[in-house]
Order: structure tokens, then C-alpha cells, then sequence
């Protein structure tokens, strides 16, 4: 085993962008012209229109890095991102990384790291072009990813109107189930909640369906539910009522949390479903003409931003935000 402080940067990178050559999959209609190795990356003409998103993750904040599985945390680190990419009807183009590494980290702890990022490289797309390392007291990895697309908008916060319904692409509240079994230290690798925390699926291919079938309106479900949900309604002006019977909830889910499994699909986070608005016959057209999971949940009304929370007789059920929230620290 070898520290990052015994090698240098430059053998660290090329050790780094090896683990990338050997395990990435070459892309025929890549746009990248120059990656890893010079100055800057030299990328060629995109689509119509580029999105740009960041996410960062920090050890003892979003992880534990004497606990977790290197490879498992450089899949996450770079899915988050891509549900980002996702939520706006957008594909994957290149990516770049910065590491913050304390002196002890392992370089074949990177690695891991690294082939981590090429799995889902290789199943949804997308290139890693290059980065930066500093040496740093907290270990922490930040993600820039870039995605396109050749339509002339993309699906946005903004564009929910009353009447519209509001739909999921899948299952929610396994994640934080995961969270809770990982805090008490019985989360089994086999597990689906293990699945569910640590390799959750961005949803590329729902992303480019909806906005291609005429989908406007979509979030990513990275704070909870509700959190999210309210996002679209502040930037839209509207309200929005869901029903809490309605939300697709893993039977597993059930079993393990039959008194709070609710409140969990509604407040847990880091589901990295998609949250859709749209006409309920455009919904359900989808639906039934793909392969897509949707489930409606509720529907957008006349307002200025709030969320109400019912159940299937329509009698109003209080219901709290929880998500994750970094300065209030829920």
C-alpha cells in the first residue's frame, strides 16, 4: 500500500487516469479532443444547449472515509451530479474532478475511487476529462459535470402550472433507509437499502424520454420529497398537493418501517428519482408508451409556493420537511 504523500502529484495522476484508460469503454462519438495530461481539457461542438452542475461531498459530512467503500463513493459522487444532469432532460458529456486529500489517504484507495467513476462511466456515459489535487486536512471530492442537449430548452423549476400533475419515476424513502441502518451499524452490503444509499441510479435515460415526450417541469429528489417538491413551487408561484397514499413505497421499506415508512418517501432524501409536472393525459401517455415507472402523486394548484399533504379519503395529514438541509443540519 502506498500513501499519496510517498508518490507524487504527477505519478498520483497518472496512476489515476490509468485506472480510466484500462476501464472506460471508448466512446465513437466522443466530443473531447484533449483530456487528462495538458493544461485544460479541449472539448468540440455540443448540442443546442450545455448545463452545467457541481456537487461536492466531504468526509465526516457525507461520508466516512475510514468506513466507506472507495469504489461505492466515487460511483455516488459522480451519480449525484448526473441526477442533476438528468432532472434537466439533458445526456452526460464530460466531467471534471478535484480531490482535497490528506496525506495518509492510500493511493490504492483512489484507485478504488477511480474505478468507482468508470462503472458509471460506462453504463450511462459521459467522460472524465481532467481535475485537480490539493492537499488538504479533510478529505473531500468535488464534481463539475457538463451535460447537452439538441432540444431548444430544457425541463426547469419553473414551468409548473395549475392543473398540472405532479409524478415520480420510482420508489421512495430506501435511501434513507439505508442511512438509518449505516448510523446503527447494521446496513448489509446485500441489502437493497444498501443499494438504494450508497449506488443510487440517475435517471439519464427517464431525463431525455420526458423532455423529448414534451415534459417541461422536473427536479431531481436529492432533499426529500417535500423539500423538492416546494422548490418547484416557489420558482413556479404556484401550490401543490400530494397524495401521501399515492407515493410508490418499496415493499421492503414497509416491512422494515411499518410505523414511519410514510414519512421516510416524504422526508428522507437522496432518492435521485425524478419529480415531474405535466397534463395528466401526457402523463399517463408516457406511462403507458414507455417503460418509464411513473407514478402520480398529486397535482399543482393556484398559489405562492406551499405544499399540502393529504391521504386517499382527502383528509389534510401535517406532515414534516426533513430532507437535508447542510446549515440546519437535518
Amino acid at each position: 500500500m502506498t500513501k499519496v504523500s510517498e508518490i507524487s502529484e504527477f505519478d498520483l495522476i497518472a496512476r489515476l487516469e490509468a485506472v480510466l484508460e484500462q476501464n472506460v469503454t471508448p466512446n465513437a462519438e466522443s466530443k473531447i479532443q484533449v483530456a487528462i495530461g495538458d493544461d485544460a481539457a479541449v472539448i468540440g461542438n455540443l448540442d443546442n444547449l450545455q448545463v452545467v452542475t457541481t456537487d461536492a461531498m466531504v468526509d465526516k459530512v457525507h461520508f466516512v472515509s475510514n468506513e466507506v467503500d472507495m469504489r461505492n463513493l466515487g460511483w455516488k459522487s459522480l451519480a449525484v451530479n448526473y441526477s442533476d444532469i438528468a432532472s434537466m432532460g439533458c445526456k452526460p458529456v464530460y466531467s471534471v474532478v478535484t480531490l482535497g486529500l490528506r496525506t495518509d489517504i492510500l493511493v490504492e484507495q483512489l484507485e478504488n475511487l477511480y474505478l468507482g467513476f468508470s462503472d458509471l462511466l460506462n453504463l450511462y456515459g459521459g467522460e472524465l476529462v481532467g481535475g485537480d489535487i490539493v492537499k488538504s486536512d479533510t478529505f473531500f471530492i468535488s464534481v463539475t459535470v457538463v451535460g447537452s442537449t439538441d432540444k431548444s430548452e430544457t425541463m426547469q423549476r419553473k414551468t409548473a402550472v395549475p392543473g398540472d400533475v405532479i409524478a415520480v419515476t420510482g420508489a421512495l424513502g430506501c435511501s434513507n433507509a439505508g442511512l438509518k441502518f449505516l448510523l446503527n451499524n447494521n446496513l448489509e452490503k446485500s441489502s437493497h437499502f444498501y443499494e438504494a444509499h450508497y449506488l443510487p441510479k440517475p435517471r439519464i435515460y427517464e431525463g431525455i424520454n420526458l423532455l423529448d415526450m414534451g415534459i417541461k417541469t422536473g427536479i431531481d429528489i436529492s432533499d426529500g420529497l417535500l423539500n423538492d417538491l416546494k422548490k418547484i413551487c416557489a420558482a413556479s408561484s404556484v401550490n401543490a398537493t400530494i397524495n401521501l397514499d399515492s407515493i410508490p413505497v418499496h415493499e421492503e421499506l414497509k416491512l422494515s418501517f411499518p410505523d414511519n415508512f410514510r414519512e421516510m418517501a416524504v422526508s428522507g432524501g437522496e432518492d435521485y428519482e425524478l419529480l415531474i409536472t405535466g397534463h395528466e393525459s401526457l402523463i399517463k401517455y408516457i406511462s403507458d408508451s414507455t417503460k418509464m415507472d411513473l407514478h402520480i402523486v398529486g397535482e399543482i394548484e393556484i398559489g405562492s409556493g406551499n405544499v399540502n399533504a393529504v391521504d386517499n379519503s382527502g383528509a389534510q395529514i401535517s406532515i414534516t420537511t426533513g430532507g437535508w438541509d447542510h446549515f440546519t443540519e437535518n
